[in-house]
């Protein structure tokens, strides 16, 4: 049986974008053993057994983690994963564009959360959630913090969210005008969870701001530089029953 710790995103056929603080502390010493953690996709619960053929579900082992140079929680938090096996991509299992500009964006976009059908229940779901986009500068009045490498979201429903299991997600903005996004109903991955407070402005980490090093990650032994967010992928490490 594994538990879901992390969320993250497909970026390419061996890549998933995350968050670096899933993985590291901030001397950069890994907080698990690679070699226990397991990539899922197209799963929507986080509590799984890992399954004998690929279909709805596909589970992957990881091959390497990048993290940014400056990396420093919650900056440069970006982290890139890669996988051992390419993944199927299907009905269930996706991508979809990140962004390649640095853009500020009002209304709402779309966050991965975490929801458990039952206030009792050990098993949660995953599930997409609308939030309200705040401008920076309002954004930094509260916080009382530079935001340059944020974007920053209202939590309206805080009870609804498993703090530790949604940061890394995904945050997609529709028809932002950024020239990576083909589909204004499919959205953009513009940034991704770092900090998910409680009373307070959430932050997400930029993508666009650092697209070069977000493609560069891949694209020197893999190729392309797209990712997912219907089926969001996430990390689970595995539980040790006795």
């Amino acid at each position: 049986m594994y538990r879901a710790f992390c969320a993250g995103s497909i970026i390419a056929e061996t890549r998933v974008l995350t968050s670096a603080h899933c993985f590291l502390t901030n001397r950069k010493h890994l907080r698990h053993d690679l070699r226990y953690i397991r990539i899922a996709a197209g799963i929507l619960h986080t509590m799984a057994s890992q399954p004998s053929v690929d279909d709805v579900q596909q589970w992957r082992s990881v091959k390497h983690l990048y993290s940014q140079r400056f990396y420093r929680f919650p900056a440069y938090n970006l982290g890139v994963v890669l996988i051992d096996k390419p993944w199927v991509f299907n009905n269930f299992v996706n991508k979809i564009p990140i962004s390649s500009t640095f853009g500020d964006y009002d209304g709402v976009c779309t966050a991965t959360a975490v929801k458990a059908t039952k206030s009792w229940s050990r098993i949660r779901y995953l599930h997409t959630e609308e939030v309200e986009m705040i401008k920076r500068e309002d954004c930094e009045r509260i916080l009382c913090r530079s935001c340059r490498l944020f974007m920053c979201t209202v939590n309206d429903l805080r009870s609804d969210h498993a703090f530790s299991e949604t940061e890394g997600g995904g945050l997609v903005c529709y028809a932002t005008g950024d020239p990576n996004e083909e589909d204004e109903d499919q959205g953009i991955l513009v940034a991704v969870s770092s900090i998910i407070n409680i009373g307070l402005p959430n932050l997400h980490m930029r993508v666009g701001l650092f697209h070069q090093w977000v493609t560069d990650m891949g694209s020197k032994v893999y190729v392309n530089q797209l990712m997912i967010v219907i089926c969001v992928t996430i990390c689970l490490i595995k539980i040790f029953l006795m």
